[in-house]
């Protein structure tokens, strides 16, 4: 099968090469052309010349709607993070070129999408998943929720329950730190309670110079995008606090650290 790829950050890069692997013709545009370099794919020189199928992989909604006029191939899959306001919009403007939209954004990180074991929840035109089911049960676990919002929703919900997570397990290390406690002992009693995955997951990575697969902006971005889906429908006091957490980081000057740091960043200042 011919499919493009339209953003090849490290997911977008990762998941050519899962395509690649499986023995798919690869089609890849970034607006960064540098990016392209190394990738098993043909470069093509602007959207217009997607073929196949599209997975797109941009930053943000900014990124998604400036390309949604633009780019060609028989179906779109936004594989992004993107706020609900966003995607529908996208889809709404694809629709009126006549291209069908799948809402499928992937949960894991590009480790998991070269082995082909990240998840893919996806939601959307069923005509266009009828087409390409086979495609997304090649390329890792399927979650298919039906509807479009759905999808989109189920990844911000994710997302922010991920971020919250880090950065109070973050603020937790820092408090026993300040007390004496070294992040390796927190750990050990992590291991012994229901936190053990957390704690085996992410306390060594808070503290090692690892730059990380995802930044603390980016991470921002997607609890902000998590904070308008929930408005007027649910509680937003986490969400609210975790915002604010995340935009004061990137104030300070952290948005490219690593996001999983942002609960012990403003100890490391002290």
């Amino acid at each position: 099968m011919e499919l493009t790829v339209v953003g090849t950050g490290r997911m977008g890069a990762a998941f050519v090469k899962r395509a690649a692997q499986l023995g798919h013709k690869v089609y890849a545009w970034n607006r960064t052309r540098g990016r392209l370099e190394g990738l098993p794919a043909t470069p093509i020189s602007r959207p217009s010349e997607a073929r196949g199928p599209v997975a797109v992989f941009v930053a943000d909604d900014e990124a998604l709607l400036s390309l949604v006029d633009e780019v060609g191939g028989d179906a779109v899959f936004l594989m992004g993070t993107y706020s609900l306001a966003g995607a529908a919009a996208a889809r709404r403007a694809l629709a009126a070129r006549g291209i069908g939209v799948l809402a499928s954004p992937i949960v894991g990180g590009p480790g998991n999408v070269e082995r082909g074991d990240a998840i893919y929840i996806v939601g959307g035109d069923a005509e266009v998943y009828s087409r390409y089911s086979k495609l997304f049960a090649e390329l890792g676990r399927i979650m298919h929720v039906g509807e479009f919002e759905k999808a989109v929703v189920l990844k911000l919900a994710y997302n922010s329950l991920l971020i919250g997570t880090v950065a109070v397990l973050g603020e937790a290390a820092s408090m026993a730190a300040a007390h004496g406690i070294p992040p390796s002992q927190f750990k050990e009693l992590l291991s012994q309670t229901i936190f053990k995955e957390i704690g085996s997951v992410y306390i060594d990575r808070m503290y090692s110079d690892e730059p990380g697969t995802f930044a603390l902006r980016h991470a921002g971005k997607d609890v902000r995008y998590a904070t308008a889906a929930a408005a007027g429908r649910s509680s937003t006091v986490v969400l609210s606090a975790v915002r604010s957490l995340y935009e004061m980081l990137e104030v300070l000057g952290y948005g490219d650290s690593y996001y999983i740091r942002a609960g012990i960043l403003e100890s490391k200042r002290k």
